[in-house]
């Protein structure tokens, strides 16, 4: 997939359902980090939007410290797999999203590498990864959304939407 989305330009459309699920996840293990994978699918007319339609949690075996968390990515792997089945192969891997409680919604390093890296692995298919932040909470978590062009994270619009 080929987006030309300056990420400035790009908007994230986000169903409400979708937000309460990761709010939800970062509340279970604040103050310690969470998060999971994004997936939905792009605007393929004029590439100025994204649509998500899931999140995938960290999984039974993850791991969540203070400032990083290790999802359980076999676990990922095989939701990601039936999901995209599910959706008749429309919803497709778009990128992660983690919590910073009580912090930044700036990308640390890590973010950015690991945006990095998903960018250019072959098997995740995501040139331009989507990257969220939830920051803040708890009971209060705002996001902050970021999508991987050329070489850097740029910020992008997140829309809160009633339904995909």
């Amino acid at each position: 997939m080929r987006c030309f989305i300056k990420p400035a330009q790009a908007e994230v459309l986000i169903p409400v359902g979708v937000m309460r699920e990761m709010e939800a996840e970062a509340e279970r293990h604040s103050p310690h980090e969470s998060g999971g994978v994004l997936l939905g699918y792009p605007d393929r007319t004029n590439h100025r939007w994204v649509q998500i339609t899931l999140q995938i949690g960290s999984g039974p075996k993850a791991v969540h410290r203070r400032h990083r968390f290790e999802p359980d990515g076999e676990w990922q792997v095989r939701k990601v797999a039936d999901a995209y089945a599910a959706s008749g192969r429309i919803s497709t891997y778009m990128g992660d999203w983690h919590s910073h409680p009580h912090g930044s919604h700036r990308p640390s390093g890590l973010d950015r590498s690991t945006a990095r890296r998903i960018a250019l692995c072959e098997e995740a298919r995501a040139p331009h990864p989507l990257v969220f932040i939830l920051h803040g909470g708890p009971n209060d978590w705002q996001i902050a959304a970021y999508r991987r062009e050329r070489w850097r994270l740029g910020r992008c619009k997140a829309t809160i939407t009633e339904a995909p």
